[in-house]
This record gives structure tokens, sequence and C-alpha cells, in this order.
């Protein structure tokens, strides 16, 4: 397998491509990589018209189609691969994907998986219970061709559940294209009542409380913003009364005039509200990456995360970005510091461009992908 064109790759979506989400962000720059590297890709998606205009994203860029699993997509998606030889590459574990990939399996197409978080485990008694789901329950992942890591930790963790797998591996963390931070112009801090002087910090996600830890994110706020001029900018879409929850624990903590919700943005608006920020911050209680955070680090943006993050020793190693304990206090005293040293502000936007463009970009990221498709064509 010599040649990228002489083989398909075709994508499947984990939910509907046009919700602008991480892992479908994810998935169409890897297809954006590919195809850029004279790839032959393509893409299925599940349907939904009832995305929100505001979280709905363009794909008729790339080559993706759209299905409704309520009838017979099997065949649909198997003709897909056409004449070549072909490798689905899995993103998500749903009842249909385990349909399609026992399709696969039947017509002797190998499938890869990436996972997005979901061979990620929390502690030993979370990884017995993978262990058992993987191995005996559904073996949906460890039937596949290949596997797909985002980080070097969770693959090298992946052998506590996953201890037999011995198929092709790749790790390539997730692709950004950041724009040029000089050509964007930040969006208006007067039209959302922030202060001109303001030192502003900026989440970008769904409003998922828990999995994001955006409960620590206010609590830690409020006491760093006490007494001082600083604003919490939270950008994403309601996730589960999320936004609701934050109101109510942002009065609690005497800092509701300080809290901005700006609501999901997507596209160019998402690099201008980003943009009108001075720092970023992401306390997630797990994460296998975070498109958010790299995106803000691309940007130059200094960032805080939590040590949660498998991708946290890199961002260390590399000097992209700050690492907190996962509490309030810990956070708290990260983001005095952020604000209170603008050297650091420089040093971190400095480093952290060096390290997305060394790690997340499609230059580096396609011989990864060739390699790794062949090799699974291959059965090496």
């Amino acid at each position: 397998m010599s040649s990228a064109a002489s083989y398909r790759i075709i994508h499947v979506f984990p939910n509907a491509a046009r919700l602008s989400c991480g892992p479908c962000n994810a998935v169409m720059a890897f297809m954006e990589c590919q195809l850029e590297q004279g790839m032959d890709v393509g893409a299925i998606s599940p349907a939904d018209p009832h995305i929100p205009e505001a979280s709905r994203q363009p794909i008729e860029h790339l080559p993706i189609e759209e299905f409704d699993f309520a009838g017979n997509y099997r065949e649909r998606a198997l003709k897909m691969s056409g004449p070549k030889p072909a490798v689905f590459h899995f993103h998500g574990i749903e009842r249909w994907m385990d349909e399609l990939a026992a399709a696969l399996d039947k017509n002797s197409i190998p499938y890869v998986f990436t996972s997005h978080g979901q061979l990620h485990f929390h502690s030993a008694v979370h990884a017995a219970k993978k262990l058992a789901y993987l191995n005996v329950v559904n073996p949906f992942i460890r039937r596949a061709a290949g596997l797909h890591f985002l980080t070097q930790r969770e693959a090298r963790r992946s052998r506590f559940i996953l201890p037999l797998y011995r198929k092709p591996l790749l790790i390539q963390a997730n692709l950004i294209q950041p724009p040029d931070a000089q050509k964007i112009v930040p969006a208006s801090r007067a039209a959302h009542g922030i202060p001109a002087d303001a030192f502003v910090y900026a989440y970008l996600g769904r409003l998922d409380v828990r999995h994001k830890g955006l409960d620590l994110l206010v609590k830690a706020f409020a006491g760093v913003a006490s007494g001082h001029n600083s604003r919490l900018l939270l950008i994403g879409p309601d996730f589960k009364g999320g936004r609701e929850f934050l109101q109510q624990l942002a009065r609690q903590e005497n800092c509701e005039d300080k809290v901005i919700f700006a609501g999901p943005k997507t596209g160019r608006a998402k690099w201008e509200f980003l943009k009108m920020a001075d720092a970023f911050v992401s306390p997630s209680r797990w994460e296998a990456l975070g498109i958010s955070q790299v995106e803000a680090i691309g940007l130059g943006l200094p960032t805080i995360v939590s040590d949660k993050f498998n991708i946290a020793p890199e961002m260390l190693t590399h000097g992209a970005a700050l690492v907190a304990r996962l509490d309030a206090g810990s956070l708290a005293a990260e983001m005095r510091r952020l604000r209170e040293n603008a050297a650091l502000r420089v040093s971190l936007a400095n480093a952290g461009g060096k390290w997305v463009k060394e790690f997340f970009t499609s230059a580096s990221a396609a011989p990864r992908f060739k390699k790794f498709y062949e090799a699974v064509l291959s059965g090496r």
C-alpha cells in the first residue's frame, strides 16, 4: 500500500456532523488534513434536523453523507467503500456503530477506532469496569484493526483495559487551524458590559457543569474577582440546565454581575470572542485532550487546565500551559498568578504557539495517518 490514493478512508461521525461540538470538529479536521494530502476520504454522519441554528455548522465543503439510521443504512455504508480497499474510521460508541462494525467484519472490511476519551479511566474500579465491558460485554473496540489515541498517556494506560491488544496504534492529537491572531478583531467588550480595562478569563465549550468542572471555575473566579476588575466569559451552548445552575452559583458567590454568558459561537465569531479575553481556563474533571484548549493556546491565549487532562504532562513539558489541581483553591491561585504576571503570560503564549505548530497541524499529522492506515490494510 505505497500510494495513499490506492485505498479509501470512511470516517464515521459519533453524532450529527452539523453540530458544533468537540468530537465532530475533530473528525472534520482529520478529514481536511487527509484530503489536503491527496487521500481518498469520505464520511457518514447521523442526520439531525433539530440542531439549533446557532449550533449548526456547514459541512458542504467535505464529502459527508448524512444518514437516517432508522433505515437499512448498513448496505448504503458498505457501498461507500467502492472497488478500492477501504478502512472505516469510527469516532464513537453507539449501538448502530456496533451493528455497522459487525457488517464490516462479515464483509472483511477493516475498521479502526479513535478514542475521544472513551478509553480513559479515572480509578482502578473504573478501569476494571472498562476491562470487563471491552473484553466481555461489547468487544466492538477490541475487534478494531487499529486504535488511534489522542495522547501518549491514554495510549500507555490502554494496556490495563485491553491487555491482549497487539494491532497497529496511532498517537495523533486533534488538529486545529487557528487563524492569524493579528488579523482577528476582538468582539466588542462594551457590547457585553465588559470594562475595557478588565482582566477577562474565558472558557469555551458546552456548559456541562460536572464534566467541565465549571462549578469549580465559578467558585475560583469568585475569589479571584473579589476586589479586582475581572470578568469570566463563558462561551458555549447550554447543557442540561448548566447555564441556570451556574447563574445561581454565581449569585451565591456574589459574582453574578462579573460572569458573562455569551452563548454558542462558531466560525469567525468564536475566534473574535476568544480574542476578547486575556486568558483561558478549563478545569475539566476528565478530558482526553480538548480542542478548545489547544485552539486557545494556538490563538496566543495563556491557558490554565486541570491536572485531569490526559495531555497535561505534555503541556507542562513544553511550557504550553499552567496545570492546576482539581480544586477551586488551586485553580484560583493559578488564575491570580496568571493575572499578576505579564511576563508569564508572554512566555506561555510563545511556548504554546510553538507546541501547537509541532504537534497539532496537518503537515505533521498526515505522514502518521498514512503509515497507520497502510499498516491496518497490510495486517501488520
